[in-house]
């Protein structure tokens, strides 16, 4: 019926919005917690790029700036396991 289709339109929602305040939360964490600077910006800037993405805005990757290549992809790494844990993950179980 119209109802439950409603009700779990709504629970879908409140699980992706769940998983993104689970994702933000931990990532800035994450993020903060990067002793180099270099490494922080990046780490933020990735996020941001994460958090665009999970709204369902296509941006650009950000670039490395002036954290190494390695770092880069640590982070991205990590950042990239996360978002799938917390965010993909929930909307494909919510569905």
């Amino acid at each position: 019926t119209r109802q439950e289709l409603m009700h779990r339109m709504n629970l879908q929602s409140a699980t992706q919005s769940e998983g993104f305040a689970v994702f933000t939360q931990t990532a800035e964490r994450y993020c903060l917690g990067l002793s180099n600077a270099a490494m922080r910006s990046y780490a933020l800037k990735y996020m941001t790029f994460l958090q665009a993405r999970a709204q369902g805005d296509d941006q650009e990757e950000p670039k490395n700036g002036r954290a190494s290549s390695f770092d880069c992809v640590l982070i991205r790494s990590y950042l990239t396991k996360l978002y799938r844990d917390t965010i993909d993950d929930r909307s494909h179980r919510a569905a």
